[in-house]
């Protein structure tokens, strides 16, 4: 009966391990992603993408200034895939970008700077795979700092010496003198 038992673990904790090491070595392509380590922004909303009439793409942001980032995918109309290229035509002011492709997308990350609040905005150029077709992306963003707070640098002052030490330290420099005067006495 014992016997029984004992098999009836090891049975199930086998059958355990195999469930997680299956976890483990699924093939989530997100997961792999090596530039999804950065931080992601507390808020973070990115409108669908619209075509403009002249051809260009519009999408908007919210995004909170807490040292996050916040991104979204892009795919080639044409291909359904990543485009071949990409640029920044117009860079944020208050920000940063970061466009990537990974597993057949084009990623575009926005940082803004750290405790700004207010208007932002870029304009990035994709190319498609045939190298002649570009879009032009832009990205309206809407900065939040709700609750970020920013550290105060500490000043670091000299230290202050004691009077009584730096006052020995003038009387014992000192050489005592005696004035002549050159004057002629009548």
């Amino acid at each position: 009966m014992r016997l029984q038992l004992s098999l009836v673990l090891v049975g199930l904790g086998f059958a355990l391990t195999a469930c997680q090491n299956q976890q483990l070595t699924s093939s989530d392509s997100e997961a792999n992603n090596p530039f999804k380590y950065t931080k992601r922004s507390a808020v973070c909303k990115v409108t669908p993408i619209v075509k403009e009439k002249d051809g260009s793409w519009k999408t908007t942001m919210a995004v909170r200034s807490d040292d996050g980032q916040c991104e979204f995918v892009v795919k080639d109309s044409d291909s359904s895939g990543s485009f071949a290229s990409f640029g920044m035509t117009i860079a944020p002011e208050n920000g940063k970008t970061f466009l990537y492709n990974y597993d057949n997308r084009t990623y575009v990350r926005y940082t803004p700077t750290m405790a700004y609040a207010g208007a932002d905005k870029f304009t990035a150029s994709l190319i498609g795979k045939d190298g002649v077709k570009r879009t032009s992306l832009l990205v309206d963003v809407t900065v939040d700092n709700t609750g970020v707070q920013v550290a105060k640098p500490v000043v670091a002052t000299a230290p202050v010496s004691s009077s009584k030490a730096s006052s020995k330290k003038a009387k014992t420099t000192r050489k005592k003198t005696t004035r002549r005067s050159t004057a002629k006495k009548k």
